[in-house]
């Protein structure tokens, strides 16, 4: 009987905490401060990822300053990239709106740049 409780325990934390990391995720992020980006495969379909100055969110179990964006038409994922590039050639802040984990990386909607400089670098 004991176990059963322990095991009726471990699944309603599981679903809370499941439930707390996608209420999370549907918050847009902004005057996110860019700090790098990489890369994740040499392939035409690859996404990137990009990392911020400050952890905002708790993919992989621990709080993580990485993010991914994927896009299936090259335009758009060009698109992305580019702002992100910029962000950092212009230290300007972005804005996201996350989706899920995926690992230790929260995956990206959209991606926004704001025209005004951002805080502290």
């Amino acid at each position: 009987m004991k176990s059963l409780i322990q095991i009726a325990f471990l699944i309603l934390f599981s679903l809370a905490n499941s439930h707390a990391a996608f209420a999370d995720s549907n918050k847009i992020k902004n005057n996110l401060n860019v700090i790098s980006i990489y890369q994740i495969e040499d392939d035409t379909k690859a996404g990137f990822d990009f990392f911020t100055s400050v952890k905002s969110h708790k993919c992989g179990g621990k709080l993580s300053n990485r993010f991914r964006s994927y896009s299936d038409h090259d335009a758009v994922a060009d698109r992305k990239f580019q702002l992100i590039l910029s962000a950092i050639n212009f230290k300007h802040s972005i804005s996201i709106k996350p989706l899920e984990c995926e690992g230790s990386a929260m995956l990206v909607d959209y991606i926004g740049l704001s025209a005004g400089r951002s805080g502290k670098r």
